[in-house]
């Protein structure tokens, strides 16, 4: 266990810890309880300071974590990078077994007049999270035993022998270079989020997108035999339940986990009956008329494979039925209107959605896919009225 006296607002701090090189500087590699980490950093990270090695704070970035410690009790977090003057630190190795001193693992203490110099450098909004949720669950908003877990529970530290700010902020730079969790992976592994799960569902028992889901990239090529990605699949679900500008809350999305089937129903819905009805092109794929290897050749000749159509058709799906209406109607009206590539007229090219004549594709920018969506909704509504 860590050990921390205080003596007028500074610390001494002693732990066993695992010491090692890395970018020519020691590294001291070790876990903290939170309840010790919030002792040891005192200093509140402000929400308006760029401070030494830190990016400016997004409050709402650390509210997220917060409420993400509060809600999980299977949580993780990342390891905490922080730097110190390399006077700072003592390191005693430990013997080994043989009688030798290991050159890696010991005991590690920081000075008490040395401690000011620690830096946080990367997780500066880890830090303010864990300060935030004790001090609110130590305030009764909250369990008891939630606070208590937490106290206990401990995080990785990495702490640098390096005090330069300049160096640190370097470090920050150079550790943001790890690539970034591709979104199809994101959305085929996050089990916490609604629409991953329904779409990573409905491409295993779905009949429309069932094959026909790319699983291992962000997007499909021209020349795939998929019709959308995982992610993007997740993606038009959403558009299903809010609309095309709309946005799933984090309150909002932990409703739809309290009944998963009944979205699932919805999605399916909209998947397996609704587009085959408003385009022949996937009615094809259903009943064996169109193999999903001819689907890279037809995307030259129809919209109705392209990703920004099937989101279009999603927007217009919400729009039509938000009151309870039947989807009938909307299909019907769809399934006559032409969606060929390169034609002068059509129900898309009258909705102002084709870039012509240089680039044959559809728009994706918001605006565009919104007004493509409204006109849509507008042409079948007067078709239906006369």
């Amino acid at each position: 266990m860590p050990l921390v006296i205080q003596t007028a607002n500074q610390y001494s701090l002693t732990v066993p810890a695992h010491r090692f090189r890395q970018g020519e500087r020691d590294v001291y590699y070790f876990a903290l309880s939170l309840e010790t980490l919030d002792g040891l950093l005192p200093q509140r990270v402000q929400d308006d300071v760029i401070k030494d090695a830190n990016r400016k704070l997004t409050p709402s970035h650390a509210r997220n974590i917060q409420a993400y410690l509060d809600e999980q009790d299977n949580w993780l977090l990342g390891a905490m990078m922080l730097g110190i003057a390399q006077d700072a630190v003592e390191f005693q190795p430990y013997e080994n077994e043989d009688g030798t001193i290991s050159q890696n693992f010991g005991e590690m203490r920081i000075r008490t007049n040395r401690i000011n110099t620690m830096r946080i450098f990367d997780g500066q909004h880890r830090r303010r999270a864990v300060e935030d949720i004790l001090a609110a669950l130590s305030q009764g908003e909250g369990r008891v035993d939630k606070l208590d877990a937490l106290r206990k529970a401990s995080m990785t530290i990495v702490l640098y022998a390096e005090e330069n700010i300049k160096m640190l902020r370097q470090m920050f730079a150079d550790a943001a270079q790890n690539k970034r969790i591709e979104a199809h992976t994101v959305t085929r592994f996050d089990q916490r989020d609604a629409f991953n799960l329904t779409a990573v569902r409905l491409a295993d028992e779905g009949r429309t997108f069932d094959g026909r889901v790319e699983m291992e990239r962000s997007s499909v090529t021209a020349a795939s035999q998929n019709l959308l990605a995982i992610n993007q699949l997740a993606s038009v679900l959403k558009v299903i339940e809010v609309g095309y500008r709309g946005r799933i809350s984090h309150e909002r999305n932990q409703e739809y986990m309290l009944d998963m089937d009944e979205l699932y129903e919805r999605c399916r819905v909209w998947a397996d009956d609704f587009l085959p009805a408003a385009r022949e092109e996937f009615a094809g794929l259903l009943n064996g008329g169109i193999e999903n290897s001819e689907i890279p050749r037809l995307r030259t000749k129809t919209f109705a494979y392209s990703t920004t159509f099937i989101r279009v058709l999603a927007g217009c799906y919400y729009l039509w039925t938000i009151g309870g209406e039947s989807w009938t109607p909307l299909a019907n009206f769809i399934s006559k209107s032409e969606i060929e590539r390169r034609s002068g007229h059509g129900l898309l090219v009258d909705a102002g959605m084709v870039v012509a004549p240089a680039n044959n594709n559809l728009f994706s920018r918001r605006q565009e896919a919104q007004k493509g969506i409204d006109y849509i909704i507008d042409a079948a509504r007067d078709a239906v009225a006369s």
